[in-house]
């Protein structure tokens, strides 16, 4: 990672996981909306009548896409978040480049997993566990730059 435009290693560090965190955020709305396509259900009667179909025939109960939306909006819930802690935390140099990508790499991967346990159904504990991981290094986060200011 190329410090030179930031002149920070926590902050490029910061920069870099927070561009793949939001690059999965961005990417998981197509995924909906592709799924959509595939399976023929729309959401709203101006894209049934789009493709031909009545405009009474829009639905929001395919569970399929219901569950690709609620790991999408976990997404949300988590990943936000996330990024703000970990500028804060390279902000305010409670940690170094080397914390900052360890948390990021368990976090990253840990949504990742999350989202693949989710789509899939995998029975539980396995998709709290990881969505627990992903609290932890927030709840991390947060709580070591407030012992760093105070």
């Amino acid at each position: 990672v190329s410090t030179q435009s930031t002149g920070s290693a926590e902050l490029a560090a910061a920069v870099w996981w927070s561009t793949i965190l939001l690059l999965k955020l961005a990417t998981f709305g197509v995924v909906v909306g592709v799924t959509r396509n595939i399976r023929k259900v729309y959401a709203n009667p101006e894209d049934c009548q789009l493709v031909g179909k009545n405009p009474e025939d829009a639905k929001t109960s395919d569970v399929i896409i219901e569950r690709q939306r609620r790991a999408h909006l976990n997404d949300k819930e988590n990943i936000i978040p996330f990024i703000g802690l970990i500028f804060v935390y390279a902000i305010s140099g409670a940690g170094d480049a080397c914390c900052i990508t360890l948390v990021s790499q368990i976090f990253t991967a840990a949504r990742v997993l999350h989202t693949i346990v989710y789509l899939n159904g995998i029975r539980q504990p396995t998709r709290a566990i990881l969505f627990f991981v992903g609290v932890f290094c927030n709840v991390y986060l947060g709580v070591k730059v407030l012992l760093h200011l105070y």
